[in-house]
């Protein structure tokens, strides 16, 4: 926490700095080469274009800073010029609409508003390079830095102690191994509880030769004397990485730090087996898991396994676009219905709508209405046909199905026969985008990791069918996109998907 902290409150400072000082230096430029009116310095700089620019970086800061994206990395110039080029976008269209509404006379001058954006280009791509890249390398040297003590075995410590040395706000100054058997013959279960293991005599301890170093780091405790040597040197931070091998009592290690308020970090051997049965696992793809410590109640802590959320702002943002995309859809829909309605009618007996109860989220179940394409008894022909299912696994899908009626195969050509959908998109059993809900008999097959491609809202549209769904025969690549688009779900990816959806309708691709 303290490192992102650090990285917000940094890179914040560099936007803020970085566009006072592009301010300044464009007043500085065009002053000297006369290109400013007597009209931009009537009124105050600070109220007429200081106070603009510091509103306009808050509003690039808001935009271009969520989700993380203000972590630190090893980056070369041209990284951070992409970055930079965004960022003094989102600055300059900011500043724009912020003198338009304040109408000072800095909008007068054209030559400020650019200039000013220009410096900022630069500026922040130089800023951004030194000061990254300066902090990443010598941060570790200041005092600020965090003091970590790792504690771990001679098979996991190397691991370890380089990725804690990845961490630029991070000192390692120390490595404790746990299963240094020249200490003594015994395991950990043998040693003295940790909570009594300050008062160990250390004339009564065996000789322990361990290696002087892992990876640049001096190891300087065994199991018998890790809590003694935090106790008696500066630790801000314990890194507990056990083994399965090696028996050890947590709640036992962890209570002296607690009692010398020394944050204590501890690897979770069940998260970590998870991790591994599932890159084992006879899967077509790897589901992405987020971990969470949380409560149930006040003394009650849970750890929590799930995909990961998206950020409430943005569901709300997809939820937003549903609502109006289907009112808009569904007032096609009714012109659409008054020429589809007859044709429908006149083609074959039975209803304009077709209902079919389709699985929607994790398993819920619900109406879907279509136009009708098919005649009325087509379900009860499907089982008959299945031998010529062009599709392998759990989805039918036939070229000439004889189900189809003949203004069947034009809705579905056109793919005017998905329209009614959007009044499940509107109730909110469905989204615009999302992945296809499956029958009740397709469902009842699903293998466990199958189910996952239902963890969001189904949708109208989806990655499947705009990766050319015609072409796609196998139902374990349809799962693989589906995972793939939940697992690295965006709300720009929805608005992308939307956009070929219609560009497909319109060249009648992929819907045959």
């Amino acid at each position: 926490m303290k490192r992102k902290k650090l990285e917000l409150l940094i890179t914040g400072a560099i936007y803020f700095a970085t566009g006072i000082l592009s301010g300044i230096l464009a007043i500085l430029l065009l002053t000297h080469l006369h290109r400013l009116t007597d009209y931009f310095f009537a009124g105050s700089l600070a109220q007429n274009a200081f106070i603009p620019i510091v509103l306009s970086e808050i509003i690039t800061i808001f935009l271009s800073l969520y989700d993380g994206r203000y972590a630190f990395h090893r980056c070369t110039l041209a990284q951070c010029f992409r970055r930079s080029i965004v960022a003094s976008i989102l600055f300059s269209a900011a500043l724009a609409l912020t003198l338009i509404i304040q109408k000072s006379g800095v909008t007068d001058s054209r030559y400020f508003f650019v200039t000013t954006g220009a410096f900022h280009l630069v500026i922040l791509t130089a800023a951004l390079y030194i000061v990254i890249n300066f902090l990443i390398l010598n941060f570790y040297k200041t005092n600020a830095a965090s003091l970590c003590m790792l504690v771990s075995t001679r098979s996991r410590a190397p691991q370890a102690a380089a990725l804690l040395k990845h961490d630029w706000s991070r000192k390692l100054t120390a490595i404790a191994l746990l299963d240094d058997d020249t200490a003594t013959t015994g395991d950990v279960a043998s040693a003295p509880p940790a909570s009594q293991a300050s008062e160990a005599k250390p004339s009564a301890q065996p000789a322990s030769p361990t290696p002087a170093e892992i990876d640049h780091i001096p190891v300087l405790a065994n199991r018998y004397t890790y809590i003694d040597y935090a106790k008696t040197h500066a630790i801000d931070e314990v890194f507990l990485i056990v083994d399965r091998d090696v028996r050890f009592d947590p709640g036992d290690a962890i209570q002296p730090f607690v009692e010398m308020g020394v944050k204590v970090h501890l690897n979770l051997l069940t998260v970590e087996t998870l991790h591994e049965n599932l890159q084992q696992a006879d899967s077509r793809y790897i589901p992405a898991t987020r971990v969470n410590l949380s409560y149930m109640e006040q003394d009650t802590p849970v750890l929590s396994i799930q995909q990961p959320e998206p950020k409430m702002r943005w569901m709300a943002a997809k939820r937003a676009l549903d609502i109006v995309g289907a009112i808009v859809g569904l007032l096609i829909t009714a012109v659409i219905f008054l020429f589809v309605a007859p044709a429908i009618k006149l083609d074959s007996p039975g209803p304009i709508f077709f209902a079919q109860t389709r699985i929607g989220k994790n398993g819920r179940r619900f109406k879907m209405y279509k136009f009708r394409s098919m005649y009325q008894d087509a379900e009860a022909r499907k089982a008959a046909l299945m031998q010529q299912n062009e599709m392998n696994g759990l989805m039918f899908k036939m070229k000439d199905d004889p189900r189809i009626t003949r203004v069947g195969r034009f809705l579905r050509r056109t793919s005017l026969d998905e329209f009614p959908q959007f009044l499940n998109v509107l109730i909110g059993d469905m989204s615009l985008v999302g992945t296809r809900p499956p029958t009740e008999s397709e469902f009842d097959q699903y293998d466990s990791y199958h189910k996952r491609r239902l963890s969001m809202k189904p949708g109208i549209t989806g990655l499947w069918q705009v990766s050319g769904r015609s072409e796609i025969t196998d139902f374990e690549e349809i799962v693989r996109l589906d995972c793939r688009y939940i697992d690295e779900w965006s709300f720009f990816t929805d608005l992308r998907i939307l956009w070929r959806t219609v560009i497909l309708v319109l060249e009648r691709k992929g819907s045959e």
